[in-house]
């Protein structure tokens, strides 16, 4: 990551092209959403069963772990496994990143399941770990627990990771790159499917979007068919198109001309996706703005190139984009904001109805587990993170309490929550923040997850409010202890 320290690009953000866990959180499917409502079957309700679990090394460049897995549910409400990642002998590793900082802080965690299958009782489905394998980390075996919504468990399975072939050029290739993949630099294509020379990354579309508050946002959307990107190289000219320097410290004196970001893993599934947001002044120095990437074989892709522009305004009924590549005008907001989905600008308000009424019921001494995604409802209220960051996913629950709570904690630091969460507690079902009763960023030591305290609340209904510090969201484990 580069950083200019005049100012002139202060943070940075990437997403993969298929929603969170690209740089090895947790990965939720497309068909995940918030759970948490107890199903009851006869009366009572009855744990999952787990009857075959495999794991293996996937991926066009052996970076993820996936699990395939069969079971048995009466309820018919398995939503996740809980996995512990081992070594050869039995031991724990730390290998999972729970957070999403590029850093390995847990043994393991929770996954939502992806492409669920069901024929009478019987499931099957996956559940994947981006970007697990992306260095060494000694796990050799996998513990898996099939857990549904009311929070009941299987009997727990351990299972050997499954090594991934690699093919040489000219071999045959599994295009799925579940069985194998090819050698770095190669990718496989045809019919037959077969090891060939990679390809160059290419943008398809970027960028350059001036803001009325802050400096511009820089947006990359591009495919890579060996998921091997590197880096993107961003070049500055003046409106001529000729090569300038620009002075990124604040002297007066030019003394850049460009710069490199680091892409390493941002390639997912043959497409990436990468956001900059920049300081104040980058747009004014730089009539227009080069970008040029590269993967790890030396391929290097044709530049794109483009001047700032202010951020196209959709209106309502009008297609939207959910990466951001344009935004919906006052009171709309991009439905259902999911990349692949059909996006259309749509009023907010009746959305926010729909979202609370459609929200999972937590009671004190419960959790849920859910999945923030989409287009973004609420926003923290001023002041709660860094930066106030806006139109970011979130997930909602309702929080009942039966009996005034003299001291209520609210907290995602469990398991399940694979991405930097904000939590924000609210009456009934507003239509923005300002009636917020208390809102929680960061807690120290928890890797982003967010603790929020409350006191003397009264018995009623409460919305709570999961939403993400950065543009990816992910799944969520929300639990409710009162004193």
């Amino acid at each position: 990551m580069r950083l200019i320290t005049a100012g002139l690009l202060v943070s940075f953000a990437g997403c993969s092209a298929v929603g969170p866990g690209a740089d090895g959180g947790l990965v939720a499917g497309a068909d995940a959403g918030v759970t948490g409502v107890v199903t009851v079957d006869g009366g009572a309700a009855w744990p999952p069963q787990l009857t075959s679990v495999e794991a293996r090394v996937s991926g066009r460049t052996g970076r993820d772990l996936r699990l395939s897995l069969k079971g048995k549910d009466r309820n018919l409400d398995a939503v996740s496994v809980a996995v512990r990642l081992l070594d050869a002998t039995d031991g724990p590793v730390v290998a999972m990143d729970s957070n999403r900082d590029g850093v390995a802080d847990a043994t393991g965690g929770v996954l939502l399941l992806e492409g669920k299958r069901w024929v009478t009782e019987v499931l099957t489905a996956s559940a994947s770990i981006r970007g697990l394998f992306a260095s060494p980390t000694g796990v050799t075996q996998v513990a898996v627990v099939l857990v549904d919504a009311a929070g009941l468990q299987s009997e727990e399975q351990i299972v050997p990771v499954e090594a991934q072939l690699v093919r040489a050029r000219g071999e045959p290739c599994d295009a799925t790159f579940m069985a194998d993949r090819c050698e770095p630099g190669l990718g496989c294509r045809g019919t037959p499917a077969v090891c060939d020379e990679g390809l160059a990354p290419q943008i398809g579309r970027l960028a350059f979007y001036r803001n009325a508050t802050g400096g511009p946002t820089i947006l990359v959307e591009g495919t890579e068919p060996e998921d091997d990107l590197l880096a993107i190289r961003f070049e500055f000219q003046n409106a001529q198109g000729v090569a300038i320097s620009i002075d990124s410290d604040g002297d007066g004196m030019p003394d850049l001309s460009s710069f490199d970001q680091d892409a390493l893993a941002l390639a997912v599934d043959g497409s990436f996706f990468l956001r900059l947001q920049s300081g104040d002044g980058l747009d004014q120095q730089v009539p227009k703005l080069v970008a040029i990437p590269s993967d790890g074989a030396g391929h290097t892709g044709t530049p794109k190139i483009v001047a700032p522009a202010p951020i196209p305004v959709r209106s309502a009924g009008q297609g939207c984009d959910a990466r951001g590549f344009d935004t919906c005008g006052p009171n709309l907001s991009c439905s259902p904001g999911i990349v692949g989905a059909t996006n259309r600008c749509a009023t907010a308000s009746p959305l926010r109805t729909a979202q609370c009424t459609a929200a999972p019921l937590l009671l004190a001494g419960g959790r849920v587990t859910g999945l923030a995604e989409g287009g973004s409802l609420w926003d923290a209220p001023a002041g709660c993170s860094t930066n106030d960051p806006t139109g970011r996913p979130e997930g909602v629950v309702k929080l009942r309490l039966t009996d005034r709570a003299a001291k209520l904690t609210l907290s995602t630091a469990n398991p399940g929550t694979g991405f930097d969460t904000t939590l924000y507690v609210m009456p009934e079902c507003p239509n923005d923040t300002q009636d917020s009763l208390g809102c929680s960023d960061d807690l120290p030591g928890a890797g982003g997850a967010s603790q929020l305290v409350l006191e003397d609340l009264p018995p009623g209904d409460y919305l709570v409010v999961v939403d993400s510090f950065d543009p990816l969201g992910g799944p969520f484990e929300l639990t409710a202890v009162v004193e």
